[in-house]
């Protein structure tokens, strides 16, 4: 019973020529929907298509501009190395000339030295000798008469 009364009002609905032009305009707003989501999906995509390509392209410039900067940071490297290694080998030169002028100088100083010393030790020998005789002469006679009474008694 209900279905039939329902089904009288589905048709007297359906007859009423209002309820048809709503439902036709109902049609064309969902036709128009759809194609308007169809065209707004395919220009969205369009537009993340070219968001990603404009992305890649900045990405690829980026990479460009690092690996230009790499190369160069790599060869600003290799002439401070190369510079540094030269004044290096520069400073390890001089170090050796400097050593060899101080040893040569060592060398000079220790014989004016030495030289000095050994005039001072004749002079001073000399000089110690004729004081230090006088005072060994006492010792040494001492020494002396009991070296010949030992050698004597021998």
């Amino acid at each position: 019973m209900a279905s039939t009364a329902f089904q009288k009002i589905l048709n007297n609905l359906s007859s009423n020529k209002n309820v048809q032009s709503l439902l036709e305009s109902f049609q064309t707003l969902s036709d128009e929907i759809k194609k308007r989501e169809a065209e707004l999906k395919g220009a969205f995509d369009q537009k993340k298509d070219e968001k990603l390509e404009q992305a890649w392209q900045k990405y690829q410039e980026i990479v460009k501009v690092l690996s230009v900067s790499e190369e160069k940071l790599e060869k600003e490297v290799n002439s401070t190395l190369s510079k540094i290694k030269k004044s290096a080998d520069s400073l390890e030169k001089n170090i050796v000339v400097a050593k060899k002028r101080a040893l040569a100088k060592k060398a000079e100083l220790e014989k004016k030295i030495f030289s000095k010393q050994a005039k001072k030790k004749t002079t001073k020998k000399a000089a110690k000798k004729a004081p230090a005789k006088t005072t060994k002469k006492a010792v040494t006679k001492k020494a002396a008469t009991t070296r010949k009474k030992t050698s004597k008694k021998a």
